[in-house]
């Protein structure tokens, strides 16, 4: 729903533009001159500017470069007499998206209202969308047989469609943005946005601005206004990243917000709700900071209402194969290079490692190792000197442990066999394989006996 300005001094003619507006769900603001508006414009922000050319005190068409200026998200609509037409096609340089000339339909107007607002949505959601595949957040499976992962999967599953305030804990690169990516992914408001904030990132002075917005002239290098994190996600879904990084003197502003579910921006008179849910994250024990007294107690149990904890992948050993099958095709393609497969000798060698940097960490070797081979098989020489040092050799000739791998390996390419009918070709492409891997692969594990099973 959108926020509309109409400046006009006829109140007839308000009176039916907001009544059509209003009645579909969008909230109206009415000004009847030049002067009126500039001020409205000063304290809050709107999406469409709706005004006539012609205005008591000053142009229609200052006020569009006015409010362009102001605020360069709006979509300005100037109404105009056949006179006028050559002021709206000059309104036009100045910013405004189109014109509709008097006398004129209300429901013409209304649809081009709708359209505005409909585009700017697309826009937004465009940017967010890139945003998001440029910082490799699209994938949403999470990945493992542990009991562990299990778990998570389960609560992302139950905790997903409701509203409640989450809080992911666990240590740098075991996944906490992928998690909260996945809970957005299955909620209700998955067409609404994820917004992310890196707390750490932003410098105490310019927090509450960045979360809450500002309005022009509010501070020192408020040029314009603008709209906060909180406001930007709208019904959707925001992740505070690292929130245990938060200074002590703005967790309080945090937690009232929090508590009152409302905001008003920097240097703004109205009351903005708050409708996202909050996702916190971070790989501190925020339980432990409450006892240090370097965390609010208050906002601890806040945002603790429903706790998931993503154990480090050097004790849940058993997903480390799995997760580096499934990572090897996505960064092949990434890459630009073409993924066979991964020796046993470096599955081993990967096993025997402690992955302080978790999925993250392997997630670079395993591209640093396919560089190295130039796509084709990573082996354990194209692997850091540290993780091939780590493996000893018994450990890389146990038969036991072979023929583990080559049993995860059979179910995964029956797996992908039987979801697309068992059309090889199909299969080799969504497993990222070259034709001649995939032929290899099923000769080696005999997979057309398999077919009718």
């Amino acid at each position: 729903m959108g926020k509309i300005l109409v400046v006009d001094d006829e109140p007839k003619s308000v009176k039916l533009i907001r009544m059509r507006f209003e009645e579909s769900g969008h909230t109206v603001v009415a000004a009847a001159d030049f002067v009126e508006a500039s001020k409205k414009l000063e304290v809050e922000l709107f999406d469409v500017l709706i005004t006539d050319v012609r205005l008591p005190d000053r142009s229609g068409i200052e006020l569009v470069k006015l409010a362009k200026t102001q605020q360069p998200a709006v979509s300005a609509v100037v109404i105009t007499a056949y006179g006028t037409i050559r002021d709206a096609v000059k309104a036009m340089t100045y910013g405004a998206a189109e014109y509709i000339q008097k006398p004129f339909e209300l429901e013409a107007l209304g649809m081009l209202v709708e359209r505005l607002l409909e585009s700017a949505r697309i826009r937004a959601e465009h940017s967010y969308l890139i945003d998001q595949f440029l910082e490799g957040a699209s994938e949403v499976l999470l990945v493992g047989r542990s009991a562990a992962m299990q778990k998570v999967r389960e609560l992302v599953d139950k905790v997903a469609p409701t509203h409640s305030n989450i809080l992911i804990q666990g240590e740098s690169g075991t996944g906490k943005e992928l998690v909260a990516l996945a809970i957005h992914s299955r909620s209700v408001s998955n067409t609404q946005p994820l917004i992310k904030v890196n707390c750490p990132g932003i410098p105490s002075s310019l927090f509450e601005s960045e979360l809450f917005g500002h309005m022009k002239g509010s501070f020192t290098g408020a040029y314009e206004s603008r709209k906060g994190k909180f406001e930007l996600a709208g019904k959707g879904d925001i992740l505070l990243d690292e929130i245990s990084e938060i200074p002590l003197e703005l967790q309080s502003k945090l937690l009232r917000v929090l508590e009152d579910r409302h905001f008003t921006r920097i240097g703004g008179s109205t009351d903005v709700p708050v409708e996202a849910r909050i996702i916190a994250a971070t790989n501190k024990d925020l339980k432990k900071l409450v006892e240090t007294g370097r965390f609010r107690d208050d906002l601890y149990y806040r945002l603790n209402v429903f706790p998931i904890h993503l154990s480090p992948l050097r004790i849940r050993k058993e997903d480390i194969a799995e997760i580096a099958f499934h990572l090897l095709p996505r960064i092949a393609r990434s890459c630009g290079l073409v993924a066979d497969g991964i020796t046993e000798a470096a599955v081993s060698a990967i096993l025997h490692y402690d992955w302080p940097g978790n999925v993250r960490e392997l997630r670079n070797v395993l591209e640093r190792g396919l560089v190295l081979a130039g796509g084709g098989v990573v082996d354990l020489d194209h692997l850091p000197v540290e993780i091939q040092e780590g493996c000893n050799s018994e450990g890389m000739e146990s038969g036991k442990f072979v023929e583990k791998v080559d049993g995860y390996k059979k179910e995964l390419l029956l797996e992908a066999l039987r979801e697309v009918n068992w059309r090889k070709k199909d299969a080799a492409r969504n497993l990222g394989l070259t034709q001649r891997a995939f032929s290899h692969y099923v000769q080696k594990y005999d997979l057309d006996n398999y077919r009718n099973t």
